[in-house]
């Protein structure tokens, strides 16, 4: 046997046979950073027969070397110098480690504190602004009806002044004056006998552009100022929607100009118009298949789709590629 191995507590060494135990202990010195006096307290033993044999003397050593082990454990005794000394720095470790514990423990329940506190001051904040909230709701529905009585007795007052004043009069032989009754501008009295130009004024210094809806009021075709969408494809806006929409529309516009007036347009139409060979001319209508401008003929106009309409030719050519209802309309004055 030419060496043997050292173990202790796991951590496994391995040595040439010393000569005798005092070797040994100096190598385990060595091998484990022991000191000579720390290495002298080690307990040695090995296992033999099943049972545990301790090596004390030269006579031991000499005795394990005969039995050819190979492998000795090593060990500290409870009454032995190192392990009270180590056992003092475990006990100032445990007491350091127990002390950082309870400060951070302290720590803990000072933080939980302080969160519990914000906290509750949030809660509390919280609940004021409800109760505030809760005031002014009631403060509001208490100055609305405050408003709707007020309201009532002004018209009640009034209706009794009225009537003071109208006693007196009687009295004092006052007539009263009737008051004429400013008629609204209805939509009937502005639509022009011709159905196209329906909610436009005659008025003759005025554009007229043709084929060109407002996309505002729907005004057909576009009478005064067109303002055209710089962004939107065929979108156009009267002089009045342009006022009133631009800003929801949220684009740029254009004026776009026309040298046609009303005036010229209104001395041209006529209730039923007709080419030299009878017949019917719709203007104001293209067809949207081949481009007539006029439909001259029978006009097909689309039951759904706002300004579209085919000629004769092409209802028959692509009323199957619409797929929508038509209405036929033989005279001009059916053109709604």
């Amino acid at each position: 046997m030419k060496s043997i191995s050292l173990n202790f507590f796991g951590e496994q060494v391995s040595i040439n046979v010393p000569t005798d135990l005092s070797s040994l202990r100096k190598e385990i010195a060595d091998k484990f950073m022991f000191s000579p006096s720390d290495a002298a307290e080690i307990i040695l033993s090995y296992m033999k027969d099943l049972g545990k044999k301790i090596i004390q003397t030269e006579q031991d050593f000499r005795a394990f070397i005969a039995n050819k082990i190979g492998k000795i454990d090593l060990d500290i005794s409870p009454d032995s110098k190192l392990f009270l000394k180590n056992l003092d720095t475990l006990k100032k470790e445990k007491e350091e480690a127990q002390k950082e514990l309870d400060e951070c423990l302290k720590k803990k329940e000072e933080l939980k504190k302080e969160k519990d506190a914000k906290l509750n001051e949030e809660k509390e904040k919280l609940k004021n602004i409800e109760k505030k909230i809760k005031k002014l709701v009631k403060k509001k529905k208490n100055m609305k009806i405050k408003i709707q009585e007020e309201k009532k007795k002004f018209e009640t007052e009034e209706k009794e002044n009225d009537e003071k004043i109208k006693q007196l009069k009687e009295k004092l032989g006052i007539k009263e004056e009737k008051k004429e009754k400013k008629e609204k501008k209805s939509c009937k009295k502005l639509k022009s006998k011709n159905p196209k130009l329906r909610g436009v004024k005659k008025e003759n210094k005025k554009e007229i552009h043709t084929l060109v809806t407002c996309d505002g009021c729907h005004m057909s075709p576009l009478v005064g100022r067109r303002y055209k969408c710089e962004t939107c494809p065929n979108f156009d806006f009267c002089e009045h929607c342009y006022q009133k929409e631009r800003e929801k529309h949220g684009h740029q516009f254009k004026v776009v100009e026309t040298k046609v007036l009303l005036k010229e347009i209104l001395e041209k139409v006529s209730p039923k118009p007709k080419d030299s060979e009878g017949k019917p001319i719709h203007r104001w209508t293209s067809c949207n298949g081949c481009g007539m401008n006029p439909i001259v003929g029978t006009r097909y106009k689309c039951s759904e789709c706002d300004n579209f309409d085919y000629c004769e030719n092409c209802e028959q050519i692509y009323k199957n590629e619409h797929n929508h209802q038509f209405i036929k309309i033989s005279k001009p004055n059916m053109d709604f």
